[in-house]
């Protein structure tokens, strides 16, 4: 393990003061991504800056049409918040899959969001959400970006060095709308995503969909959105010859490599026999709302 300072600030401002005066400084909230990496000697940081002591990043909450989760909100209290299980069911479906209760109880949505891996399991669904990155800067004034235009590559987000994620902010869905996540793992628990697949679906009175989001993860550098599918979905009913067409237009918006986690050709077929499946329950949602 490689020596490096610890600082634990207790505001936002103070923390963002410490990365400014930090030679090589790295914000840190749960650290289940940073430990393992510097452990490895992939990162080398001489000052780690804690996030864990700062109620700024704290809170979840309901704001008119919105709900605001702070980036140190941990994967547990998503998992168990009512109002994430009301509003944003994929979300909860994600997070209940990650790792293992005690990784959850530690581990925060702005780490998994920032560490910017093309698999983040919390990414596809927030994506199909709409969800904005509030990014607070060093002199105080805030920034929103789309969770889109967030991911710039494999651990690459537009954040500026004199910046930190404060929340994500998530628009209401709007009644008739249902939405899922599911992955695929190598093994059924505690497994990084092979493939992930997000659905959210719009449906009007009679059944036909008025609004479609996919999102997908491993299966291209960043966790992208399928907007050709989303396209193809509306005006249509969602049966299932429908959504077997439409899991045929996805395989042909992403592009899989050979890795660690799966062969291109397998996360391809993944996405197809998905996507089918997570809409199915998207719909099914979207029909009891």
């Amino acid at each position: 393990m490689l020596n490096f300072d610890y600082l634990k600030p207790a505001s936002l401002a103070e923390a963002l003061a410490l990365r400014q005066a930090g030679a090589r400084a790295l914000f840190v909230a749960g650290g289940t991504d940073v430990i393992p990496l510097i452990k490895k000697k992939v990162i080398s940081p001489d000052v780690l800056i804690s996030l864990r002591g700062i109620s700024e990043l704290k809170g979840l909450y309901e704001a008119s049409e919105q709900v605001v989760v702070g980036s140190g909100v941990t994967l547990r209290e998503l998992e168990k918040s009512p109002l994430v299980g009301r509003f944003f069911p994929a979300l909860r479906d994600a997070v209940i899959d990650m790792a293992s209760v005690q990784i959850r109880n530690v581990a925060t949505l702005g780490g998994n969001i920032v560490n910017a891996s093309p698999g983040a399991d919390s990414a596809a669904p927030l994506l199909i959400y709409a969800a904005e990155v509030a990014i607070v800067r060093a002199d105080g004034r805030e920034r929103r970006l789309p969770l889109d235009d967030f991911f710039l590559g494999p651990k690459r987000v537009a954040l500026e060095e004199d910046e930190l994620v404060r929340a994500l902010v998530l628009p209401k869905p709007r009644p008739g709308c249902g939405s899922a996540y599911a992955k695929f793992m190598k093994r059924k628990a505690m497994d990084l995503a092979n493939v992930g697949v997000g659905v959210s679906l719009c449906l009007d009175d009679g059944g036909v969909c008025r609004g479609a989001r996919i999102g997908l993860a491993t299966v291209a550098p960043t966790p992208l959105r399928a907007r050709r599918v989303e396209e193809f979905l509306r005006g249509r009913v969602p049966d299932d010859d429908v959504l077997r067409e439409a899991s045929l237009l996805a395989a042909g918006e992403i592009s899989p490599i050979d890795d660690l986690r799966g062969r291109a050709w397998h996360k391809t077929e993944v996405v197809k026999s998905y996507l089918p499946r997570v809409a199915k329950i998207a719909r099914q949602r979207a029909l009891s709302d």
